[in-house]
């Protein structure tokens, strides 16, 4: 009788339990968090706390568990713990590896820089939130916001910009927009991740100054104003210590410094190198499963080198932010239908009309003038979808895409590819023909060239024969997924396999030849820029990059996209060492040292005098505009207000994006020639004038001072310099302190 009672006594207490649980997941978002956290923690075993700091991967490989097609946090239904989904939101929505989630692409980071338009990016951050909800997502692995700091680094198509203010300007409305939608932002990959070569075995040596004014900016933007509530860790070593171990940042910087609540997780697979020095430098959470915390974890705290306390503080932090989007009490999925509807395809539509930059525009080729024209050729290997690469293929993606884990699997039939998008609204009195010209892109892997081959040489030829009797040549070309990606840098900046060939022939049969790049970061155009009329830059813009092309070529919509990046006129020009090549540290010791300091793009060019192709900012539109009237306002402590009108002095509707850069005249540091500190797009009806502002706190005016190792504003006498592009800057006036 004792033991029936004892059984059904226990029986209860289990019962209760299991109630309280289930009461903690249903009520989690009415009580404080506090005690939410404190409830939840008192129900786990030391073993199932551990669980619940790395991944659900259970076996190790570059990307993690081939056997899981999700990733993140698997949950413990019982206690009230659901699984914590992560999924990646930089073009779209990806779901692991699974290539049968669809979603709406959108665009890519370096096609929304080149927009200048951080209320679109904005739009698409809460776009992307809701179909990440809607294919039951939690957190988003991204966006990346490391800097571009040299042009064959292979994911520059994932970054934003060479530029640490425009970077953060951008990060910020997106984690907003993102978090309040419900889905954590993650910026990544902190810190001075620029480069793939040897990335999990690369030591970058870097002075405090450099990463306080180019590397960490975009970072603390996240935090100290987009409110991010996780951070991945990068690879690298920094200054002799892995990221995911470097407790200066993770723990002094971030939490302390920047005041950061969320949790910080590592980058897959190789990011974290040991148990306790990813412990003791603060970081959550291991990638994609367990090899330095789980069972080895668990023998650190029973052997005393970690307290309970400590696994308990590594969990919190998860909890909370968990907690902060209602992941306890909420679905698993939330308005589905949201995935890929009308609202989200138009919004794909507009960046695909914003983003593309207008780069050369001799004797106004552009727009096309369909009154004159009667026949049009459409070549290249970038017209159409690769035929080659079928949609049952993990890599069917990779067109019109970088490739590695920021790439998304669109739907296949909602792409509008160039020659589609043309071809839909050229109209009946044109006729299109077409021709691939050379073999496409992902023939010829990383950039690399072939010896001569009969295929590419038959198709050069039916290239130059139909070209030579259009009235107008439109070659699309560039790079894909298969060119630059996760996992490698380029190998090359020309344009790879017989493309260079293939423009030359063509614009020579025929001068009427406009140019459509598309890629994802800097191409070396020298070879060939001469020989053509027009040259239209497409970032890898979204699904709809067809449609937006044609509005742009047709005249339907002025280009108003600007670059994000400086466009050299060789790779060769960036400075010595900018992209390391050397064998991996632990075989050579031999580090990879950012000695251009703070000299990254365009700060390098202005320094060194260096004469670019385009520089940074720039971009033609089909108008022209006058910039006058610059007045400057000085306030007290380090700030002004600057005014200014610009006017539509051409034609057509346009739109333009004022920039503003500052130069300290009396600086007792070496410090940049100028520095972007604020922008504004306008739009202007022909002849319409619009007077416009912009703000400079002390931040426009203030650097990292090596000695004192704070940030300072000196007084004395800066210009400032306002136009539309950084060598561009008509207008400009001294101010003093």
């Amino acid at each position: 009788m004792t033991n029936i009672k004892t059984g059904i006594f226990f029986f209860g207490l289990f019962f209760t339990l299991i109630l309280q649980a289930q009461e903690s997941y249903r009520d989690s978002k009415c009580i404080d968090v506090e005690h939410f956290i404190n409830k939840l923690m008192v129900q786990l075993s030391l073993e199932e706390k551990v669980s619940l700091l790395s991944g659900m991967g259970t076996s190790r490989s570059e990307f993690g568990d081939q056997g899981v097609p999700v990733f993140g946090i698997k949950g413990i239904p019982d206690k009230g713990i659901p699984d914590f989904i992560m999924g990646h939101g930089i073009t779209g929505v990806r779901t692991g590896r699974d290539m049968n989630t669809h979603s709406t692409f959108f665009c890519t980071p370096i096609a929304l820089a080149c927009s200048w338009d951080i209320d679109l990016y904005g739009q698409v951050g809460e776009a992307i939130a809701k179909e990440m909800r809607g294919l039951g997502q939690d957190l988003n692995l991204g966006p990346t916001i490391n800097i571009i700091r040299h042009p064959l680094g292979g994911r520059n198509w994932e970054c934003l910009s060479e530029d640490p203010w425009l970077t953060s300007c951008f990060i910020v409305p997106y984690v907003k927009a993102m978090q309040s939608n419900g889905i954590i932002c993650g910026p990544k990959h902190f810190v001075a991740n620029n480069q793939e070569h040897n990335r999990f075995n690369i030591n970058n040596v870097i002075d405090e100054r450099t990463l306080r004014e180019i590397y960490l900016p975009a970072f603390k933007a996240a935090i100290t104003e987009g409110g991010a509530l996780n951070i991945m860790c990068a690879y690298n070593r920094l200054n002799g210590v892995f990221m995911c171990q470097n407790k200066h940042l993770l723990t002094d910087v971030l939490r302390k410094e920047w005041g950061f609540s969320g949790f910080i997780l590592s980058d897959f697979s190789n990011g974290l190198r040991s148990t306790l020095g990813g412990i003791c430098a603060g970081l959550n959470v291991e990638m994609p499963g367990p090899e330095f915390y789980g069972e080895k974890l668990l023998e650190e705290v029973n052997n005393g080198a970690v307290s309970t306390d400590q696994v308990d503080t590594m969990l919190y932090y998860v909890f909370k932010t968990m907690h902060s989007v209602d992941v306890f009490n909420r679905p698993r999925r939330e308005h589905e239908e949201l995935v890929h509807c009308p609202k989200h395809q138009e919004l794909a539509a507009e960046v695909a009309r914003k983003t593309p930059v207008l780069l050369k525009n001799e004797n106004h080729m552009l727009p096309v003038d369909t009154c004159k024209v009667r026949s049009i050729a459409v070549i290249g290997p970038n017209a159409k979808k690769f035929e080659t690469v079928p949609v049952t293929d993990k890599d069917y993606a990779y067109y019109l895409q970088g490739g590695g884990s920021g790439r998304t699997y669109y739907f296949p039939e909602a792409v509008i590819d160039p020659y589609t998008g043309l071809n839909k609204q050229i109209g009946k009195n044109i006729t299109l023909t077409y021709a691939p010209g050379c073999q496409t892109p992902n023939i010829y892997r990383r950039n690399k060239l072939s010896e001569e081959n009969k295929t590419d040489e038959r198709l050069i030829r039916n290239a130059v024969l139909i070209a030579e009797k259009a009235d107008l040549v439109v070659l699309f070309v560039g790079l894909s997924g298969f060119n630059e990606s996760e996992g490698w840098d380029r190998e090359s900046a020309g344009l790879p396999g017989f493309q260079e060939r293939l423009i030359q022939e063509v614009s020579l049969s025929n001068p009427m030849t406009i140019v459509v790049l598309i890629a994802g970061s800097y191409v070396d155009v020298s070879p060939w820029i001469n020989q053509v009329k027009a040259l239209l830059y497409v970032p890898y813009c979204g699904e709809k990059i067809g449609d937006g092309i044609a509005d742009i070529l047709l005249g339907d919509v002025s280009p108003s996209g600007k670059l994000s990046f400086s466009w050299p006129k060789s790779a060769e020009d960036y400075p010595d060492g900018s992209i390391f090549t050397g064998a991996p540290y632990s075989e050579s010791r031999q580090s990879n040292v950012y000695s251009e300091g703070i000299y990254v793009g365009y700060r390098w060019f202005d320094r060194q005098n260096i004469t670019v192709q385009y520089p940074f900012g720039f971009g033609l539109s089909y108008s022209e505009f006058e910039y006058r009237n610059l007045v400057v306002e000085e306030r007290g402590d380090f700030s002004a207000d600057v005014h200014l009108s610009i006017k539509n002095t051409g034609n057509v509707k346009a739109s333009e994006i004022c920039q503003l850069y500052v130069h300290d005249v009396q600086s007792t540091v070496d410090r940049p020639l100028q520095e972007l500190k604020g922008f504004v797009k306008v739009d202007l009806q022909p002849g319409e004038e619009q007077s416009v502002s912009i703000h400079l706190n002390k931040d426009a005016f203030s650097f990292f001072h090596p000695e004192q190792k704070e940030w300072v504003a000196e007084q004395g006498e800066f210009e400032i310099r306002v136009g539309p592009n950084s060598r561009d800057l008509p207008l400009k006036k001294v101010i003093k302190f």
